[in-house]
């Protein structure tokens, strides 16, 4: 996305901002640098790193796990002109036929969550396997690799070009697994310096390669805990060149020794005061295309039969990826229980405000979707009738809506934590009191599934696509100004001169709770003089259901530069008959209160 010279302020509640809200970060918000090896002495900062020495029989890993021919020293590592260098030599030591080094910071720098970003020149030849990767410091889901693993970058020297993010968990070795995803380099580059980071937060990790997303991940288990385990506890950093192995093969004759793997630095960035909640965790992303196989199920009545499956062709506008689940059950033209769908996928949800997800229902078409948050009440980790809890939302999709209007196309349906009544039609145990927090950790029950049961209301069928299920925290932020001086703004929805590089929506909020997620480049907090927004008939409904959204050209070259929506909550937003107008009013030198508020009438409906 290209520079925005002038755009945002973000205030947090209580809390009087001058400087820019953003580091380093893209969608951690709020980060400061924690931990950082600039490699600006003569020799590796040992209290930083420790070097791991030898072929790895010392560590309980033979060939260090891979059949890797090299034996590590600490001489292979040096530190000169700002850059740590890790040479791979062909000598004889140790009875190995190559040298190397591997450096990790377990004990001395260990972090649950944030950007870890690395800039470095790549080796290049066979049989090269530079690596920056992660592994838990004291994990108490069980050894390799139930207690995770995050590559955060490797490479073969084969192939230096293709870059490779990968997560490892599931069980035990051998009942292992994985899931990553690889990008390319421009041919020819491997050498030149490029940044190589991951985002870490619950339930998600974004991959990163010269500050482009390339890879995703919101879908992993492990035998020894529930989501967002084994990737919730503290993991440690590790840089290492190996040389050989099951992955790249020997080096040959075509390989030119030595070889330099050279780091410029290493950075760790957390939110600020690193808060424990996290502002969202996927439930689903649907990105497995297969939904049988990730924990989903369907059940049907004696009326009704129906199922769902994977759909790759309709795709949400936003986080569609490339997979959704396509549903449809029949009715035999009889009104009630059609039967329904739910996955199993245990996680913490104790921090969330919202629950969304979205949705394309066929047109034509009329029935409820009974939404349920089923809570193991005794910490048992079995949903028993007479023990736990379930909690219960009605989405009404017909013609008209209210949840979703069939035959409306895709539409975002959010929905309060707090909106989930009890309901005691199947799960009638527990104290009816939604407490999803893990007996584990002093709570009484946790969420073990997201179940919906489908009722026809006109006897027609239910079908549907649906996609990213989404827990979110929404209490994060309070107000926020944009400054629109010598800039072109125009409602979305008027979106013919919309830049291919308009690739980040940012939420800003108005009054209530939103994350504001962007590129950090984009931000500048010192520029800030003035900003007034202004919408009225032309922009249709707004409600918090139908937000605002603008496109803002900042350089006025026609192509938009930003998208920006304004979420309104259901309090604290007053309503007119009037066209209305957004206005923050901000000078050169001031600073914005949290406790200043916009003013503002609305022409449309607001809840």
């Amino acid at each position: 996305m290209r520079k925005i010279a002038q755009q945002a302020v973000v205030i947090l509640t209580g809390l009087t901002l001058a400087g820019p809200v953003f580091a380093q970060c893209i969608y951690i918000t709020d980060c400061e640098l924690v931990w950082s090896d600039e490699f600006n002495g003569t020799s590796v900062d040992t209290n930083k790193w420790e070097f791991m020495i030898g072929d790895g029989s010392a560590y309980g890993l033979w060939g260090w796990g891979n059949n890797e021919l090299q034996y590590y020293r600490s001489q292979n590592a040096t530190v000169a002109n700002g850059e740590l260098t890790i040479t791979a030599k062909q000598e004889s030591f140790g009875g190995k036929q190559y040298t190397s080094a591997r450096l990790r910071t377990l004990n001395k720098g260990d972090w649950t969550y944030g950007r870890i970003e690395m800039r470095a020149k790549l080796p290049v030849g066979q049989g090269m396997w530079p690596a920056f990767w992660m592994l838990p410091s004291n994990s108490p889901y069980g050894g390799w690799a139930a207690g995770g693993e995050i590559d955060i970058m490797e490479t073969v020297g084969h192939l230096p070009e293709q870059i490779h993010g990968t997560i490892h968990y599931g069980g035990e070795w051998p009942d292992n697994t994985s899931s990553g995803a690889s990008t390319n380099l421009a041919p020819g580059t491997a050498t030149d310096w490029h940044e190589y980071a991951i985002e870490w937060q619950a339930g998600i990790i974004r991959w990163y390669v010269d500050g482009q997303l390339h890879s995703t991940k919101t879908s992993w288990y492990s035998i020894g805990g529930s989501f967002p385990a084994p990737f919730d506890v503290d993991f440690h950093l590790l840089l290492n060149l190996a040389v050989g192995g099951e992955w790249p093969g020997s080096p040959n004759g075509s390989t030119v020794f030595p070889q330099d793997y050279i780091i410029d630095y290493v950075r760790v960035y957390q939110p600020s005061g690193n808060p424990s909640g996290p502002s969202e965790i996927v439930f689903d992303d649907m990105e497995h295309g297969d939904p049988s196989g990730n924990g989903w199920y369907a059940f049907n009545s004696a009326i009704g039969g129906g199922g769902m499956g994977a759909n790759f062709g309709d795709l949400p506008p936003s986080n569609g990826g490339t997979a959704s689940i396509g549903a449809g059950w029949g009715s035999g033209g009889a009104t009630g229980y059609l039967g329904g769908f739910g996955r199993r996928n245990p996680m913490d949800i104790s921090s969330m405000t919202h629950f969304s997800f979205w949705i394309n229902p066929d047109a034509g078409q009329d029935y409820n979707l009974e939404i349920n948050i089923q809570e193991d009440d005794n910490g048992d980790s079995v949903l028993t009738q007479s023990d736990d809890d379930e909690f219960q939302y009605v989405c009404h999709i017909s013609p008209t809506g209210p949840c979703a209007v069939s035959g409306g196309g895709w539409q975002l349906v959010e929905i309060p934590i707090n909106s989930f009544v009890p309901d005691n039609s199947h799960l009638y145990g527990g104290n009816d009191v939604l407490d999803p927090v893990p007996t584990s950790q002093g709570g009484n029950g946790q969420m073990l599934d997201v179940v919906t049961a489908i009722i026809t209301n006109a006897g027609t069928v239910a079908s549907f696509r649906t996609d990213y299920w989404l827990f979110e925290n929404k209490n994060t932020a309070i107000a926020a100004v944009v400054d629109i001086e010598g800039s072109s703004l125009h409602s979305h929805h008027n979106d013919e001169n919309v830049s291919p590089y308009l690739d980040d929506m940012i939420p800003v909020v108005v009054f209530g709770a939103s994350t504001l997620v962007g590129d950090p480049e984009d931000l500048d907090t010192d520029l800030i003089d003035a900003a007034t927004l202004e919408f009225g008939p032309g922009m249709g409904g707004i409600s918090p259901s139908h937000p605002p959204e603008f496109n803002l050209d900042v350089n006025s070259d026609g192509l938009d530069d930003a998208r920006f929506q304004f979420l309104m909550s259901d309090s604290g937003f007053t309503c007119s008959d009037d066209s209305g107008t957004l206005v923050g009013e901000l000078t050169t030198g001031d600073l914005f209160q949290g406790s200043d508020s916009f003013t503002s009438n609305c022409n449309a409906q607001c809840h």
